[in-house]
């Protein structure tokens, strides 16, 4: 059984570690993304940008902030991939598709 984004944050904010915290951050991060202007996007990107580092060197928010980021962004791309084996609506056609 595969457990859902929200049920995984549920779970780590139960468990109150370094890890944890990140991976709910991380959730949030990437939940408010599209809410941020312009400038709160490129912090976003820097934040997640120092995360990558950081969590090279082993640092246990960083990998969570990157875990949970990820997570968010598969489930999304999940949801985007059903949605697309739909029947196609007008102007979903590719060029030379046309009948």
């Amino acid at each position: 059984m595969k457990r859902t984004v929200e049920e995984k944050c549920q779970y780590n904010k139960c468990r109150k570690g370094s890890f944890s915290s990140g991976y709910c951050y991380g959730v949030s991060l990437y939940r408010d993304y599209p809410k941020h202007d312009e400038e709160g996007k490129m912090l976003t990107q820097a934040l997640v940008n120092v995360a990558k580092v950081r969590a090279r060197e082993g640092q246990q928010f960083s990998k969570g902030l990157l875990c949970g980021y990820r997570d968010k962004a598969n489930e999304r791309k999940e949801k985007l991939s059903l949605i697309s084996k739909q029947a196609p609506r007008r102007g979903d056609y590719k060029h030379g598709d046309r009948r």
